[in-house]
């Protein structure tokens, strides 16, 4: 038995939401992380107490590339957290998306009532599918760099502390 096209279009779609606030909350929690570690080595510096050896060339180079590295992931982080408000692929016309949210607003109720019951969600559905799929895949890659530069500025700034 073959199964209704759109009802399998709304389990993708549903599917598609919760990937992407997924990857929201991943990246809040690597954008908390890596700003509350620069802000404290923000104040550990501050206060002449940063790690590391300041009059060593290595640690303060160690030092100041993973601070860097840990604010490149945090802006990676921060990017994958944004709203995504692009108007391309959402359809030509607001009349003619009954999905996106920023088109919704411009319609009257009685007018989207009508077109609910008379035109065909399907072809609304697969584009906002796509659209969707490939919000979530930029947000998933922004918080695997995110993660990736985190670690590897972590290793940098826990070089520079041992480096004497």
């Amino acid at each position: 038995m073959a199964t209704d096209p759109l009802e399998t279009a709304w389990k993708l779609q549903a599917g598609l939401t919760d990937s992407t606030g997924k990857a929201d909350a991943k990246a809040s929690f690597a954008l908390a992380i890596q700003s509350t570690v620069l802000a404290l080595l923000g104040i550990l510096t501050s206060a002449g107490k940063s790690p590391g050896n300041p009059e060593h060339g290595v640690s303060l180079i160690l030092l100041w590339v993973g601070a860097a590295l840990l604010a490149c992931g945090a802006c990676c982080a921060a990017a994958a957290v944004s709203p995504n408000l692009r108007k391309e692929r959402r359809g030509p016309q607001p009349d003619d998306d009954f999905l996106f949210f920023g088109h919704l607003r411009h319609w009257d109720p009685t007018d989207l009532e009508t077109a609910l019951k008379d035109k065909d969600l399907l072809p609304n559905l697969s584009r906002q599918i796509v659209v969707m799929s490939e919000i979530a895949w930029t947000k998933h890659r922004r918080v695997q760099w995110s993660f990736a530069l985190a670690a590897i500025g972590s290793a940098a700034l826990g070089l520079a502390s041992i480096v004497k």
